[in-house]
C-alpha cells in the first residue's frame, strides 16, 4: 500500500492501545533520531468508522513513532491507511506489541483479558487468533491474580515473571502474597525456593497435599506433572492410589475462563 502523508493533529490514539506506559529515555531517542532522520516506517491508521474519536483516524499501529513525531515538531507523518473494525484495531495493537516483546507484563496481561472478556473468547480461542500458545496466555493472565502491591514489584524487576507465576498461586490472599514477594525479594530466592514456600503455606491452610507425599513420587510422575503443567498452563499435581494403576490427577484453576 502507498502511504499519505497525514497531520498529526487527524490521527487519534488507538483506544484499544494496551501500552499504559512508554519508556521516557527510549522516547527521546526516537524523538531525536524523527527530528534528524524523519519518519522511516509509515505509521497503520484506519478510518474512524464507528469509533467516536473526534478525529477523522484512528491509530492501528505506530504509537511511539505518532508521540515522537508531535514531540519532534512534524506536522505530517506518512500513513498507510486499512479499513478496520473494533476487534482488528484490538488484535492488531495487541500483536504489534507483542512482536515488539518490550510490553511490561501486567499490561500484556491486562490486554489479553480485555481482549477476551470485549469478544466473549475462551483462551484456547484468543491463543489462536493472536497466534500465541494457549499456556502463555494463561500464565500471563496469572498475574492478574497477584495484589497491587506484588504486582508493583514485578514491573520494577524485583521479582521475576517465574517467581511472580508462583506467586498467583495465592490468589485472594494478598498479605501472603506480598510477605512472600518480600522474602524472595531480600533474600534473592529462586523460583523452586519460592514454590516451596508456598506449598508450605498452603499446607499449613490445608489447601496442598502433604510434602511426605510429594516427595515420595517417583521421579516420572514428577516428570509428567512438569509436562502437563506447561501444557496445560496450570499447576497439575498427580497421586498415586493405594491399588496398583489407580491415582488422581488435580488440575488448578485460577479464574472461571480456566
Amino acid at each position: 500500500a502507498v502511504a499519505q502523508e497525514i497531520s498529526v493533529e487527524q490521527i487519534a490514539p488507538n483506544p484499544y492501545q494496551p501500552r499504559r506506559e512508554f519508556d521516557n529515555e527510549q522516547l527521546a531517542e526516537l524523538t531525536a533520531s524523527v527530528r534528524e532522520h524523519g519518519i522511516l516506517q509509515p505509521l497503520l491508521v484506519a478510518p474512524t468508522g464507528d469509533n467516536d474519536v473526534g478525529r477523522p483516524y484512528i491509530l492501528i499501529a505506530g504509537e511511539r513513532r505518532l508521540r515522537a513525531s508531535k514531540l519532534a515538531g512534524l506536522t505530517h507523518v506518512p500513513c498507510v491507511i486499512r479499513k478496520a473494525d473494533a476487534r482488528q484495531l484490538l488484535e492488531w495493537a495487541i500483536i504489534e506489541n507483542i512482536q515488539r516483546s518490550d510490553l511490561n507484563p501486567i499490561d500484556q496481561a491486562k490486554a489479553y483479558r480485555d481482549y477476551i472478556d470485549r469478544f466473549s473468547l475462551t483462551q484456547a480461542q484468543a491463543a489462536q487468533k493472536l497466534g500465541q500458545p494457549r499456556a502463555t496466555i494463561a500464565n500471563y493472565l496469572r498475574l492478574l491474580d497477584l495484589s497491587d502491591d506484588v504486582q508493583q514489584l514485578l514491573l520494577t524487576g524485583r521479582l521475576s515473571f517465574g517467581h511472580a507465576k508462583v506467586l498467583a498461586g495465592l490468589a485472594g490472599r494478598p498479605a501472603i502474597q506480598l510477605a512472600l514477594a518480600g522474602k524472595a525479594a531480600a533474600r534473592n530466592l529462586s523460583v523452586r525456593q519460592l514454590e516451596a514456600l508456598v506449598i508450605a503455606e498452603n499446607i499449613a491452610t490445608g489447601e496442598a497435599p502433604s510434602s511426605s507425599r510429594r516427595n515420595t513420587k517417583q521421579p516420572y510422575i514428577l516428570d509428567l506433572e512438569q509436562q502437563l503443567t506447561q501444557t496445560i498452563g496450570t499447576r497439575v499435581t498427580i497421586r498415586t492410589g493405594r491399588a496398583k494403576n489407580t491415582g488422581g490427577i488435580t488440575i488448578e484453576f485460577y479464574s472461571l475462563d480456566d
